[in-house]
C-alpha cells in the first residue's frame, strides 16, 4: 500500500507541467517597395526643310547679289551668287516671309511654306531697277568779264620832241621822263647812253619812235640797227632790248599803251 502511494507521487511529480500561454505580437509588415514609373518619353524633333532659290529674270538671266531676307519659324538671311542662287537649308517647317532687295533689282516679297523634310526648289522672277535719273544741272550763266581797267584821263600836250631831245644830247646819264599819261597810254621821253636792260611787259604793248641818235634794237629774235626816223614795235609778253651806238646819246619817244596810269598828265 505504501508503496503504491509513493509510486503515485513519483509519477504526479515527472509529470512536466502544462506549458504557460505566452503575449503574443502581431508580425512586423514587410516594408512597402517603391512603385516603378515609366519615364515619358519625350516627342521627337520634327524634321527639318530646306530651300534652294533661284532668282533670275525670267529669261534666264541670273540676278548676283540679291539680298534675301526670311523671316518666320525662324530668321535666316543670304545672298544670291554668280548665278543667281542661295540655299537655307535645315529650316524649321512653317510659313515664312521672303524678301528680296537690292541694287540691281526692284524689292518683291512672297509667302512659302515649308513641310517637314521638304527641300523646296523655288524659282524666283525679279523685275530689274530702274536706271537712276541722271539729272543734269542748268549750264552756268555766263560770266560776263570784268570790264578793263582804265587809268584817269590826261590833258592834251603839245611841244617839239626834237627840241626836247637836244637839251639831253649832251647828256652823261640815261633819262626817263613822262610826257603825257591818259587812260591806259602813256608817252615817254626815253635817252640812252648806253645799253638799256633786257625788259618784259605781259599786259602791254610798246612802240619806240627813233627821234636823234643810232642805236641798236633786239626785240625777240630780230635785231637791228636804228636811226632817227625808225620805229620799232613790241608786241606784249616779247623781251627787248635797246642800245645806244655812236657817239651821240639814243633819243626815242616810246608809247606804253595797255597799262593804266596812275596819275594822268
Amino acid at each position: 500500500m505504501v508503496n503504491e502511494l509513493l509510486l503515485s507521487l513519483l509519477l504526479v511529480q515527472a509529470k512536466p507541467a502544462a506549458p504557460q500561454p505566452q503575449p503574443t505580437t502581431p508580425p512586423k509588415a514587410a516594408p512597402a517597395q517603391p512603385r516603378r514609373t515609366t519615364p515619358a518619353r519625350a516627342p521627337a524633333p520634327a524634321k527639318t526643310g530646306g530651300m534652294a532659290i533661284t532668282a533670275t529674270d525670267g529669261k534666264g538671266t541670273p540676278f548676283e547679289e540679291v539680298i534675301v531676307d526670311l523671316t518666320g519659324p525662324e530668321a535666316r538671311n543670304g545672298t544670291t551668287n554668280s548665278v543667281g542662287q542661295v540655299s537655307f537649308p535645315s529650316l524649321q517647317p512653317g510659313t515664312y516671309r521672303l524678301r528680296f532687295s537690292g541694287d540691281g533689282v526692284t524689292a518683291f516679297e512672297r509667302e512659302v511654306t515649308l513641310k517637314a523634310g521638304d527641300i523646296i526648289k523655288l524659282p524666283i522672277t525679279l523685275s530689274a531697277a530702274a536706271p537712276p535719273k541722271v539729272i543734269t544741272a542748268p549750264p552756268p550763266a555766263p560770266v560776263a568779264p570784268p570790264p578793263p581797267v582804265v587809268g584817269p584821263g590826261g590833258e592834251p600836250q603839245l611841244g617839239s620832241l626834237t627840241s626836247l631831245a637836244d637839251r639831253y644830247k649832251n647828256t652823261k646819264e640815261r633819262r626817263e621822263m613822262l610826257l603825257s599819261c591818259s587812260g591806259n597810254t602813256r608817252n615817254v621821253l626815253v635817252v640812252l647812253i648806253d645799253e638799256q636792260p633786257q625788259r618784259i611787259y605781259d599786259g602791254a604793248e610798246s612802240t619806240f619812235y627813233v627821234i636823234s641818235g643810232q642805236g641798236a634794237a633786239i626785240v625777240g629774235q630780230r635785231q637791228s640797227t636804228v636811226t632817227a626816223g625808225w620805229m620799232i614795235t613790241v608786241p606784249r609778253g616779247t623781251p627787248f632790248t635797246l642800245a645806244r651806238q655812236g657817239r651821240q646819246p639814243l633819243a626815242l619817244l616810246w608809247t606804253l599803251s595797255g597799262e593804266p596810269c596812275e596819275v594822268a598828265k
